[in-house]
């Protein structure tokens, strides 16, 4: 009895390759969870105003981040390595979800699993990492306006910029009486 190509059946050949992919998406499905309690320690860095704090947290999601850049890169290395076994003329790789349906049970509902926690997790990241952009830059124009304001406080000129501001000058002279 002929097999017939539309039919599809579960392929066990990629069963070793499916199980790479599982690998590496539960890699970056725990890489974002780090991120994830990064953002969040950074946020009430940010809240605390503990600048060492937050410098230390931005190098370690920068480290985080490379890693599950690094997990990426293998994860569509994979894909494609499948997407070249299942269809070799394919005009683009297989989605998670194709594959798993194609390498079939139990590693289908494994990679399903997997796929939804990542894309969960990436989601939280996302948003969370807007939270803290948005805290950073009112930090931001928060100090600039205390540096306007104490430019302005020791400014002898009050000279100011083209856009209202008072300009800050290389050198500010004050005198101070140590004598009293």
């Amino acid at each position: 009895m002929p097999v017939h190509e539309n039919a599809n059946p579960p392929e066990t050949d990629l069963a070793p390759l499916a199980e790479q992919l599982i690998r590496i998406l539960a890699l970056q499905a725990d890489g974002h969870r780090k991120l994830l309690d990064c953002v969040r320690q950074k946020r009430d860095a940010l809240r605390r105003a503990d600048i060492d704090a937050i410098a230390a947290l931005c190098h370690r999601e920068h480290d985080i981040a490379r890693r599950v850049g690094d997990l990426e890169k293998l994860r569509l290395e994979l894909v494609g390595k499948v997407t070249a076994k299942r269809t070799p003329h394919a005009a683009k790789p297989m989605t998670l979800t194709q594959i798993a349906h194609a390498v079939g049970q139990p590693q289908q509902r494994e990679l399903e699993a997997l796929a939804t926690t990542l894309k969960n997790a990436i989601g939280e990241v996302r948003r969370e990492s807007s939270v803290v952009r948005a805290a950073t830059e009112a930090l931001g124009r928060h100090m600039a306006g205390l540096i306007q304001t104490v430019n302005g406080a020791i400014s002898r000129a009050g000279v100011y910029e083209r856009k209202g501001r008072i300009a800050a000058s290389g050198q500010t002279a004050l005198c101070v009486d140590v004598s009293s």
